[in-house]
């Protein structure tokens, strides 16, 4: 019977376990396996994966997860963040703590993606503070993004140096030269406005590693911020040879930044067609912040040469505003005052729950001595009763003991002389029996108490009445 009932509890272990297993998709399983070497493919996968066909919560929030992961990897805009939302609710109450750092994460990018960085910021400090200590790949990917955040928004600081710095560590961890690369690129382009020869170190780290990858784009992009550094010193023709090694690889992907500094270039080596070519060449209107900063310090330059001087001032008061307007961008500092306000935020919970373990310490520890003071109390009245009893017991033996020794003080001489030498030990012993602390020699006292002589014929002249047969 009770085998039976081991076999019924091992089957039913067993049905459950595998329907644990069977819990999650396998067409999920497979999308996630691709995320990070082949997001494209993981895309495809999860688009055709009908919603309402997935079974349970777990799968739902999964597919969410996934789905917002694989959008943000192929550089989809996110233009909700309703869908994460979804998966960082379900796994806030879960045990899965590497897909809740994930939920966090990408719901910081959906902001991101929404234009709301002081938004971002937030949620990706809650992954950063959520994530396990070794899980590198997410906490390689928030400092990443953090480290955009700030790059973009020219907050430096050196705290977009640091996030890059420590992406590029957990990046070697995984052995993922790729995005290594990149991570090394970023902390040199941050580094040529303070550190000319460490930033070269890192772009000729960043510029071995495109080479042994054979990645042409990562060598172009790398050779135009090598490029940057030597314009932003003063440097033109080390500038200038690094921007056409660039341009020699025919890569399609030139930025209008890339033009203006080729125009800048020329006309600080007083070839003002040149410079005047590469200047009329991009698109205008896509220009970001940085692109105008650059074509303004160009226009102003070409002034000069042409002696142009209300076009230079009208050029040098629109650097002027850009440079300016970056340097006092509201959101930088923003930014900046969202990651104190964080830290400070979860250095408080984190005092306010030591104050907790510590209240709680001192409660256990208060606790402890009450109730060995308890136990204490409890131990020295037993002994103190104990004490008593063994008293009482002493007495009442010692009586029985005197009333047969006087007794024996009535009878013949040799017998009454050797009973009360054994009588004698019996005293010695039950004073030791009775007194916890004496030492007493147990042997010598067993010697005394050993067999009477049977060859003392005299021992029994005078026992009471009677003679030796």
């Amino acid at each position: 019977m009770r085998r039976l009932l081991y076999i019924s509890l091992f089957f039913l272990l067993f049905s459950v376990v595998m329907s644990c297993s069977r819990s999650v998709d396998r067409r999920l399983v497979h999308a996630d396996s691709l995320m990070w070497t082949n997001p494209d493919s993981s895309l495809a996968i999860l688009n055709t994966i009908n919603r309402d066909s997935l079974q349970g919560d777990e799968n739902q929030a999964y597919y969410a997860l996934l789905l917002t992961q694989a959008q943000f990897r192929c550089n989809i805009p996110l233009t909700s963040d309703t869908l994460i939302s979804k998966a960082v609710d379900y796994y806030s109450d879960n045990h899965n703590r590497e897909h809740y750092t994930r939920a966090l994460l990408y719901k910081g990018g959906a902001y991101e993606d929404m234009g709301n960085p002081i938004e971002a910021i937030k949620w990706y400090k809650q992954a950063e503070d959520n994530a396990d200590s070794t899980d590198y790949r997410n906490l390689a990917q928030i400092n990443m993004r953090l480290g955009m955040l700030y790059y973009k928004n020219y907050a430096s600081n050196n705290l977009d140096l640091n996030k890059f710095q420590m992406a590029a560590h957990y990046y070697e961890i995984l052995r993922d030269k790729k995005m290594t690369m990149v991570a090394l690129d970023y902390c040199a382009n941050v580094l040529r406005i303070t550190d000319v020869n460490e930033a070269r170190k890192y772009y000729e780290k960043a510029l071995s590693t495109a080479r042994e990858l054979k990645d042409t784009t990562s060598i172009y992009s790398i050779n135009i911020n090598y490029a940057l550094m030597y314009i932003e010193d003063s440097l033109y023709s080390q500038a200038k040879k690094y921007i056409l090694d660039a341009f020699r690889l025919n890569n399609s992907f030139k930025e209008n930044n890339n033009y203006y500094m080729l125009s800048l270039i020329y006309v600080n080596q007083k070839e003002l067609d040149s410079a005047k070519y590469y200047i009329s060449l991009p698109d205008k209107s896509q220009n970001t912040a940085y692109d105008s900063l650059l074509m303004y310090k160009a226009l102003r330059e070409i002034s000069l040469c042409d002696n142009d001087i209300s076009q230079y001032r009208k050029f040098n008061t629109q650097y002027n505003r850009i440079s300016d307007s970056l340097e006092h961008n509201e959101t930088k500092y923003k930014l900046l005052d969202s990651e104190q306000e964080f830290d400070k935020s979860t250095k408080s919970e984190a005092s306010i729950s030591l104050g907790k373990k510590k209240k709680i310490i001192s409660l256990l520890i208060g606790l402890l001595l009450l109730i060995s003071a308890v136990f204490l109390m409890l131990y020295l009245k037993k002994k103190k009763d104990s004490k008593r009893l063994i008293e009482e017991l002493k007495s009442e033996n010692f009586a029985h003991y005197k009333e047969l020794n006087n007794s024996l003080a009535n009878l013949d001489n040799n017998f009454s002389q050797t009973m009360s030498s054994k009588l004698k030990a019996f005293e010695e012993l039950m004073s030791g029996a009775y007194n916890e602390q004496q030492d007493y020699n147990s042997k010598e006292i067993v010697h005394k108490l050993g067999p009477i002589d049977d060859n003392d014929s005299t021992f029994w002249n005078g026992r009471m009445g009677f003679s030796p047969t």
